[in-house]
């Protein structure tokens, strides 16, 4: 397997150093280990080997233009759930749901990349996009769970002030949040709701590439804004901060 030395053309190396950056913070944002891509590509007859995402992630693999394309064949599974192969052997339906929930690698614009962005990405010729790119932070599990107390809270809340009992409650906010959330996360969200289930670390690891990016907002946060006509606030303040951020402080919009 061709490896190489750090190069001297300084552009270069940035672009290897950049694309190790950037495909194991695209892959750990999807929370999938390196051999679940092996699995994956071994099943879709995808020329890509867990020894290869290893030395692409430690900057040491020089790559062949076939590899760019193996790469676009990939991400491609990533953007279409419908090339996503059944369970079978070592691919069990834990793994399954991570492919179906995984986001694509995004390019400099913000676009599922295909091989020529992967070359370029590879090569320095293009940037990384801003969720590859941001400071990291330090995720733990309390901050999932203060996720779940914050979205109870003040889902009690509201329902209290509209004077309707939770399934009412559930009935105002579903139809907004049907239009952003897929069924299993729609399902999981109403089993918070309820006290019956919390968000995990993988979630919120997943949901900003692995604490890379800082979101202003999120998808149910917007959802609860249209519903509730209240400002809610950002996502890191709710991780940090849970039910001590009370519903009668959020402002109107």
């Amino acid at each position: 397997m061709p490896t190489h030395r750090p190069q001297k053309d300084e552009e270069d190396q940035r672009g290897i150093e950049n694309f190790a950056l950037f495909f194991r913070r695209g892959r750990e944002a999807n929370t999938l280990s390196q051999q679940n891509i092996h699995v994956i590509c071994q099943i879709l007859g995808i020329d890509l080997y867990n020894s290869q995402v290893s030395h692409i992630e430690q900057g040491v693999l020089v790559l062949k233009p076939r590899t760019f394309k193996q790469l676009e064949r990939l991400n491609q599974t990533f953007g279409n759930k419908k090339l996503i192969p059944p369970t079978q052997k070592n691919f069990s339906q834990e793994v399954r749901e991570k492919f179906i929930n995984a986001t694509p690698y995004l390019n400099e614009d913000g676009e599922p990349a295909d091989a020529y962005d992967f070359f370029g990405i590879f090569t320095g010729l293009q940037g990384l996009h801003d969720s590859y790119v941001g400071e990291q932070i330090e995720l733990t599990e309390e901050m999932a769970l203060n996720i779940g107390k914050f979205e109870r809270h003040i889902y009690s809340e509201f329902c209290i002030e509209k004077m309707v009992d939770p399934d009412k409650g559930w009935k105002m906010f579903e139809p907004e949040l049907s239009k952003k959330l897929n069924k299993t996360k729609l399902s999981h969200l109403k089993k918070v709701l309820s006290g019956w289930a919390e968000w995990s670390l993988d979630d919120i690891k997943k949901a900003t590439n692995n604490g890379t990016q800082k979101p202003v907002s999120c998808e149910i946060n917007e959802c609860f804004e249209k519903v509730m006509k209240k400002q809610l606030p950002c996502p890191i303040d709710i991780w940090t901060k849970g039910d001590k951020i009370k519903y009668k402080e959020l402002q109107p919009l």
